[in-house]
């Protein structure tokens, strides 16, 4: 595929491209937003987000030829904007979060600790209604979420109760998060259209904000991190790094890669900080009732090598192994000095295929860095994960659906046929230049 701006002859033709992407993509999102009951919905639900996938890998495909084209950034971010409005009245029905976030925030607001009491405890009753409580998802284990979450949590039921306040809290992360990425891609070398690689994702859209995953919120600061240290900002880098971490764990693979670009005085004052910080954490969310241990040792939901590992080991010492696993991945990539972007991008994807749970929306943390180099493999892993919600058909009512071993087969196995297919094409392109003495970079 040619990345050359599209001939100057040709300028409304090249124009009317993203222009009618942009409209069908809105149009579905549209018929997402008016469905209703996505879980009730789920065959239609799925349906149209295949047909979304569809529009959006054509946008993906055909966005080097729109380079030349003038108001990039406004394009992409307004479309975005766009999207996600249009399923922001969607209630959170393929996911109960949502009422938990906001429950924890009218906790803290009122000044009680979530860490400290579980929602199910008799000294939160006071709190309780039916519109949140009573959606609440594992009411007997206490908050998971760093602070920095549980904050932001508090700070939106300042403003208002409830989970349509969570959901614009999300809403304006999310468009922030598109707004840099369009900076980035451009500030790089590339282009602002790269930016739609993220901004126009369906998966992004419907998890964010249609069930309002707070994922945005870290990836924010995660991308203004990364950002900032290419640019020699040390340390806003190092800040932005500690409230990604601080705001949700997954950020923390990077901060090995991103060690190495700050100076030894920004890390000198970064690591204890960031210690100090995350041992707060652990000891505020420890106790009989500690959400952050259950999860450590016990949930598992949609795992694909973590399935393997535990299938020849027991599940506890598949957990240990992955731990392990991931250690010595992101010890060799800093033995091979690969760069800070490339490896972090390699740890966040080999934490969620090691790890026991992969959730549809923490596919966000290995999206938000595609727009720099966009991989199909794991493009396509966006769509097929969808089946962690069910095969076109809901669930029993009331009843959580975990994949079995053959739709996973699918879920990954589609993505991992893409990712050889790509392997192969990259192989055959750079035969004739190796032909000719011409080295090509893997």
């Amino acid at each position: 595929m040619s990345d050359r701006p599209a001939p100057a002859r040709r300028p409304y033709r090249v124009a009317a491209e993203p222009a009618a992407l942009a409209l069908l993509l809105v149009g579905i999102a549209t018929g997402l937003g008016v469905l209703g009951d996505w879980r009730a919905e789920l065959g239609r639900f799925q349906a149209l987000m295949l047909a979304a996938f569809a529009a959006y890998a054509l946008a993906v495909w055909r966005r080097p030829r729109w380079r030349a084209l003038p108001g990039a950034g406004a394009c992409v971010v307004c479309v975005a904007l766009a999207l996600r409005v249009a399923v922001l009245a969607t209630p959170p029905t393929l996911s109960d979060d949502l009422f938990r976030y906001a429950w924890e925030g009218r906790v803290l607001a009122h000044g009680a600790s979530p860490y400290a009491h579980a929602p199910a405890d008799p000294a939160l009753a006071r709190f309780r209604d039916a519109r949140v409580y009573a959606r609440v998802n594992h009411p007997e284990l206490s908050a998971i979420y760093p602070p920095l979450a549980e904050a932001g949590f508090a700070l939106v039921a300042r403003v208002g109760d409830g989970t349509a306040a969570i959901k614009l809290w999300v809403l304006v992360n999310d468009i922030l998060l598109c707004i840099v990425l369009a900076w980035w891609c451009a500030a790089r070398g590339g282009s602002a259209w790269d930016a739609l690689v993220y901004a126009w994702n369906p998966l992004a859209v419907a998890e964010y904000a249609g069930s309002g995953h707070f994922d945005p919120a870290g990836l924010l600061w995660l991308v203004l991190a990364l950002a900032l240290a290419e640019r020699r900002r040390a340390r806003d880098s190092a800040a932005s790094l500690a409230a990604s971490v601080m705001t949700k764990l997954v950020a923390l693979p990077a901060l090995p890669f991103l060690l190495r670009d700050w100076p030894a005085r920004v890390r000198f004052v970064a690591v204890p900080v960031l210690a100090l910080l995350l041992a707060g954490y652990v000891v505020l969310a420890r106790g009989p009732h500690s959400g952050l241990a259950a999860f450590a040792a016990h949930w598992r939901h949609n795992d694909s090598l973590f399935g393997l590992l535990a299938a020849a080991n027991g599940e506890r010492t598949a957990r240990v192994l992955a731990a392990a696993l991931l250690v010595a991945l992101v010890t060799w990539l800093l033995w091979r000095r690969v760069a800070t972007l490339p490896a972090t991008r390699l740890a966040l994807r080999a934490g969620l295929l090691l790890g026991p749970v992969l959730h549809p929306w923490y596919l966000g943390w290995v999206l938000a860095l595609e727009p720099l180099q966009p991989s199909a493999a794991w493009l396509t892993l966006t769509c097929t994960v969808l089946l962690g919600y069910g095969s076109f058909a809901p669930p029993a009512a009331g009843g959580a659906y975990h994949p079995g071993a053959w739709t996973r087969l699918v879920e990954y196995g589609l993505p991992a046929l893409v990712a050889v297919a790509a392997a192969h094409a990259r192989r055959r392109a750079a035969r004739p230049l190796e032909g000719n003495g011409v080295r090509t970079l893997a």
